[in-house]
Order: structure tokens, then sequence, then C-alpha cells
């Protein structure tokens, strides 16, 4: 992986670490500011896919191969969702946390592959073009610190220790992350920008289940006014940063 690349993987752990961090003083979950940071995360996560990915994606393989990666990674989070657990336990805890009184197996399968998949986004950001790969790795940032909040606090509720709690969401983030990253290897050694792009659009699909969960399954029925003004600053602040380092 470029150094580049490993730096991005190290500060998107970061995010989560800090995340985690600021859960450990926390008492329980707040609702409100759960849900703002989910909200902000969502929209700058709907931007990079709209705006950025899913066009470049159709220009690179055509739309009949940017719609089936795009379909794809959204049914497969929809899939370990239905049927093992919630892929973004952050998500789903903010009104919800009476079904998270523990961590379980279930759970820490659905997250692995939830932050497998941000450490493969940012390393194939990485290979593409280098404004989207910031982006990416932007938006992934901002949804790693609530990530990491919930785990810990759910977590916490579980039983287990304050510090206990901290570790388990750093090494499950830190190990899932990196693994995906390094997985971005592949189409990189196999010098494939079409690998790349259907990557990137099977990404974009599971961005996109992330921001339809979030928003509409969640946040939006309980805060919706907090819920779309943190929507919009976050697709703004990158509709802003995309301009300032696109120029």
């Amino acid at each position: 992986m470029s150094q580049e690349g490993l730096l991005r993987i190290v500060a998107a752990i970061a995010a989560a670490g800090l995340g985690a961090w600021t859960a450990v003083g926390l008492k329980r979950i707040n609702h409100l500011v759960l849900c703002v940071l989910i909200s902000f995360a969502a929209g700058a996560l709907l931007a990079v896919s709209a705006i950025e990915i899913i066009p470049e994606v159709v220009q690179a393989v055509g739309w009949s191969k940017a719609l089936a990666s795009i379909v794809s990674g959204y049914f497969l989070f929809f899939l370990i969702t239905r049927f093992i657990f919630h892929i973004c336990p952050a998500c789903a805890a903010t009104h919800t946390e009476v079904n998270f009184k523990a961590v379980t197996g279930a759970m820490i399968v659905a997250l692995s592959v939830h932050s497998f998949m941000d450490g493969l986004a940012i390393s194939s950001g990485v290979l593409d073009k280098a404004h989207v790969g910031f982006l990416i790795f932007l938006a992934v940032a901002y949804h790693k610190f609530p990530e990491g909040m919930a785990l810990t606090l759910i977590a916490r509720g579980s039983g287990m220790s304050r510090l206990k709690s901290f570790f388990l969401t750093l090494t499950l983030e830190a190990t899932t992350t990196a693994l995906g990253g390094f997985f971005g290897l592949l189409p990189w050694m196999a010098h494939t920008e079409g690998w790349i792009a259907l990557i990137l659009g099977h990404v974009a699909g599971g961005f996109l289940f992330l921001v339809i969960h979030a928003l509409l399954s969640e946040a939006i029925k309980h805060h919706p006014r907090s819920t779309l003004l943190a929507t919009f600053t976050g697709a703004a602040s990158i509709l802003v940063t995309a301009a300032l380092i696109s120029r």
C-alpha cells in the first residue's frame, strides 16, 4: 500500500478510536447527538457516492456494469442486516438500545464486513483519481467517529469495563479496516482500471444502503429537523471540499 493510502487507513481508524474514547466518558447513548453525527456522515456518503463515485464508475465501465456493481454492494449490506445483524450498529443504535444489550458474534461479523468495506473504499480510492480518493476517505472518516462511539457504548452496556470496551472497539476497527485496505492492493497488482471502478461501484452501493438505513429507517423518524440539517451540512462539506481540491 502506498504511504498515502496507509496514512488514510490509520487516520480512519483513529477517527473510530476517537469516537470510542469519547464514548468512554458517556453514561448512555445521547439520541440527538448520535442522530446528528450519523446524519452528517450520511450526507457526506451520499454526496461522494452520487456526485463523484457513481458518475466515474459509469464513465469507466458503462451503465450496465456500473449498476450491477452498485446493486451488489447495496444487497450485500441488505442481506447482512436482514439475516445476520445490523451492518451499522451506530445507525441502528440511535433509538433501539434495548436491542443492543450485548456485543454478540453476529454484531461483530456485521461490523467487521462494514469496516472491511471502509478500508477497501479508502485503498481503492487512492488508486483512483486523487480528489475522489480523498473525498472517499473524508466521508468514511466522518462515519467512523459515531461508529466508534456506538460500539463502545454497546460494549459498556453489555457489562464490559470502560477500558475493555475501548480496546474491543479499537481492535475490531483497526484489524478489519486495515484488512480491507490491504485487500485493495489486488486491483493495483492487476493494473486493471475497470476492476477498480467495479470495486468503487460496489462500495457506493454499500454507502447508499447506509444512507437509506440511517436517514429513513432511524434518524429522520425521531429528529427530522436536526437530521436534515446535519445531512445537508455533511453533503455540503464534501461539495465544498471537492470544489477546492479540484481547482
